[in-house]
């Protein structure tokens, strides 16, 4: 890396310079400064230590930046996320970016942390994993820093105009009825029970589904539903949604392979229309 470009924490006046180089180098995912805010800084999880800038320091100029994330409920920390990452096209190839990682792995490490993931933070990632295509470049970065492909996430959209429950749907409520299983709208007793489920299950999710609870029973309802899905009274499933996102939603390993979460998924986009949204 050039001698003459510091790496520092994120600061009070570098919002302006962060996006501008987000915008250039992830292109295809731009941002606005209210986004910024909203999703990254006002994180419980966001801190300056783990939003590193690259800064040219005759110019004072910031020519990449790298934002990661931490679980800061979890003891040890074992994951983190790197959520975006650039360069400026201009000072590309300068080792700017490997001095970015590596600077932000020798923080991490200490803290426990062994795994790495690129991309899919959940709730606030850009894409649950990184663009092959429109990143190409960055791929390849990424290959020769170590890391490696666990798999390939797929993105899928379902039109909600004229969407009617299948008959398939009403069978399996007719049998989980039969085996005391049931799926229904979310209730404010639920909250206890649920976060419990989420802490036990789906950990990662669980702030996620703390910011849709708040609005569903303390803030704008309209924006967002929430299912459960209990067997015998002990909450087994959910699914969630914010606007015309639906996600994340999963079921107890032991009740898989039981149309559960097919259930969920039907009701989901049943409510989400009733919602006055038309996709999904």
């Amino acid at each position: 890396m050039p001698t003459n470009l510091d790496i520092r924490p994120y600061a009070a006046g570098d919002e302006t310079q962060v996006l501008s180089v987000w915008n250039e180098a992830m292109w295809a995912d731009p941002i606005d400064a209210t986004t910024w805010r909203f999703r990254y800084l006002l994180d419980q999880n966001f801190s300056p230590d783990s939003c590193l800038v690259a800064v040219d320091a005759a110019a004072g100029s910031v020519e990449g930046f790298v934002l990661g994330m931490t679980d800061t409920n979890a003891s040890p920390l074992n994951d983190a996320w790197v959520i975006g990452f650039g360069v400026r096209e201009s000072r590309r190839r300068e080792g700017i970016g490997a001095a970015l990682m590596a600077t932000l792995e020798a923080t991490w490490r200490p803290a426990g942390v062994g795994t790495i993931h690129y991309g899919p933070y959940i709730p606030s990632y850009v894409a649950p994993g990184i663009d092959v295509t429109a990143y190409a470049d960055a791929v390849l970065f990424l290959n020769a820093i170590g890391a490696r492909e666990l798999g390939r996430p797929v993105s899928m959209k379902a039109s909600l105009t004229g969407y009617r429950r299948h008959e398939d749907i009403d069978r399996l409520r007719s049998k989980h009825t039969d085996s005391g299983i049931l799926v229904r709208p979310a209730e404010p007793v639920d909250i206890v029970p649920l976060l419990e489920f989420l802490k036990r299950h789906f950990p990662y999710w669980r702030n996620d589904a703390i910011s849709v609870l708040r609005d569903l029973f303390a803030g704008d309802p309209q924006s967002v539903t929430m299912l459960v899905a209990e067997a015998n009274g002990v909450i087994i499933g959910y699914a969630q949604t914010r606007n015309e996102r639906f996600g994340p939603f999963g079921v107890n390993e032991e009740y898989r392979g039981q149309g559960v979460g097919a259930v969920l998924l039907s009701e989901t986009l049943v409510g989400m229309r009733a919602h006055g949204f038309h996709s999904a």
